[in-house]
């Protein structure tokens, strides 16, 4: 089964071809939501430390009582020293569709100097990870690498892809909304006693964080958003910021002497590139980058730029671009396969509860305006394509007209951005703040998406939370310079790369 859903959704780190797969709502259990929650030990990967697990029954609906409970599952990362019992750190997921709790190393690497003296609370939002998550079926990679989208009519697949999803989940996404997840967030929070909460919350996180703001303001001491995406505006603005970034990148190359003198006009090798293959697709034969046996590499303008784009979101990555055109040029798409591959998380993020979102919140704010704006963007134009076929199908009620309205409340928030961000640019921050009364912005010229696991700023969130105040924060360690150098060839980087007249260095706050 091929879908290009993948291609058209919005935050979500997915360049290639996907399905989704779930559960019947039979299942859901018909027990007491009042219950306490009992806390068992548990591990998650890559964090040696014991963290406490547990869930708790919630309606799926407030208003249809016969709809039945999920379990809403959370894990408690403990406070180095309990100084502060009563307050914990929240940290809200992002995509929309990844889970908290598998997330729970990273979290706590981010939160690692806040955790000193508070613990971090992750709860999986409903529709993810263990919290009733709405995952379809999804194509192996050899299957996406096969998959010519160029012969293909995406719309019909589109359709079917979304037909076939609807009836295996069997559940009305119009449960899984922002708003109605916000109130999941305060139940377990009443439930396990906390008195305040710190807001953490990345990309699509950073919204849940302004709802459940918005809702439980007496009970948020701070709020930290990472990678802001405002509330006033749908996701498919996504397209400029993709472009913006890829500019920023292109610039910096042709301004340092090594890359230019290997990547010359890597710009305009990028328009020979994808006009080429707009021409007709390359078929190749390349090593399947975890079982190294040969498969069949169909490459069209959409899995390149789908590539590419994900390659922006980490520096490490960012490197491998000006290569990965130069060797597509020359008709080896070695480099091209390693993002490819390291692109796919469909395993990761609940396809289901992504497309209740998106359907719910971004799909009902497009306007003739905004369709026309967002469509000057090629990913845009994807994003608004995808949306028009899947959301009909899926029916998700749209939220409230209230929803859209900027934060106005006197809550200490720090919001951060990354000058290259490729997702949540530092406009977005500052649309977003545009009616805070309390509120700072900060901006790392180089970082890319998700400022606090690139740069100091891990240091600057544990100093807020424990001052509850951003005024006074030094924010000069966020000028350092944290891009990777390019690769000059497949064997690697340059020793030197100089970046005197770098403009990512100097930012692109755009």
């Amino acid at each position: 089964m091929h879908s290009v859903k993948k291609f058209k959704s919005g935050l979500a780190p997915l360049s290639i071809l996907f399905t989704c797969l779930g559960m019947n709502v039979g299942v859901l259990a018909d027990t007491h939501i009042d219950e306490k929650p009992t806390l068992t030990p548990c591990y998650v990967e890559n964090l040696a430390d014991r963290l406490l697990c547990g869930s708790i029954k919630r309606p799926l609906s407030d208003d249809k009582a016969d709809a039945g409970e999920i379990d809403i599952h959370f894990a408690i990362i403990p406070a180095i020293k309990q100084s502060n019992p009563t307050e914990a750190v929240l940290g809200f997921a992002g995509g929309p569709g990844q889970s908290a709790i598998e997330l729970a190393a990273i979290f706590n690497r981010n939160l690692r100097y806040a955790r000193e003296n508070r613990d971090i609370l992750l709860v999986d939002q409903r529709g993810t990870g263990k919290s009733y998550k709405l995952q379809c079926e999804s194509d192996d990679l050899v299957a996406q690498f096969a998959f010519n989208d160029m012969t293909a009519d995406l719309n019909r697949l589109g359709k079917e892809d979304t037909l076939r999803c609807k009836s295996e989940l069997n559940i009305d996404l119009s449960y899984f909304s922002t708003p109605i997840a916000a109130k999941d967030f305060e139940a377990v929070r009443k439930a396990l006693g906390y008195k305040g909460l710190h807001l953490y919350g990345v990309s699509y996180g950073t919204r849940i964080a302004q709802e459940y703001t918005r809702q439980f303001p007496d009970v948020v001491l701070t709020s930290t958003l990472d990678g802001v995406v405002p509330m006033q505006q749908s996701l498919s603005a996504i397209g400029s910021a993709i472009d913006t970034s890829m500019a920023a990148l292109f610039t910096r190359c042709a301004s340092d002497k090594a890359c230019t003198k290997q990547f010359p006009n890597l710009d305009k090798q990028l328009e020979v590139l994808l006009t080429r293959l707009d021409e007709a697709p390359a078929k190749v034969t390349v090593r399947h980058p975890r079982t190294h046996e040969k498969v069949q590499l169909v490459v069209t303008r959409l899995k390149l730029f789908s590539a590419l784009r994900m390659a922006l979101y980490s520096h490490s990555t960012r490197a491998l671009i000006p290569l990965t055109i130069k060797q597509a040029l020359a008709g080896d798409y070695s480099p091209l396969v390693g993002l490819l591959s390291s692109s796919d998380m469909s395993d990761s993020m609940a396809l289901g509860m992504h497309s209740a979102i998106v359907c719910a919140e971004d799909w009902p704010r497009l306007t003739a305006a905004s369709r026309q704006q967002y469509e000057q963007n090629y990913f845009g134009k994807l994003m608004i394509e995808g949306l028009d076929v899947s959301c009909p199908i899926w029916q998700a009620q749209a939220v409230d007209e209230r929803f859209y309205k900027p934060l106005n409340n006197d809550t200490p928030t720090l919001l951060l951005s990354g000058g290259v961000d490729p997702a949540t640019p530092p406009k977005w921050a500052d649309l977003t703040m545009a009616e805070m009364k309390n509120a700072r912005h900060l901006i790392a010229p180089t970082a890319t998406h998700g400022v606090v696991s690139q740069t100091c700023a891990a240091k600057l969130v544990s100093e807020f939370i424990n001052k509850k105040s951003a005024e006074t924060l030094d924010a000069s360690c966020l000028e350092k310079n944290n891009t990777k150098q390019f690769f000059m060839n497949l064997n690697g980087a340059i020793p030197h790369v100089d970046v005197s007249n770098d403009p990512e260095k100097k930012g692109d706050n755009s």
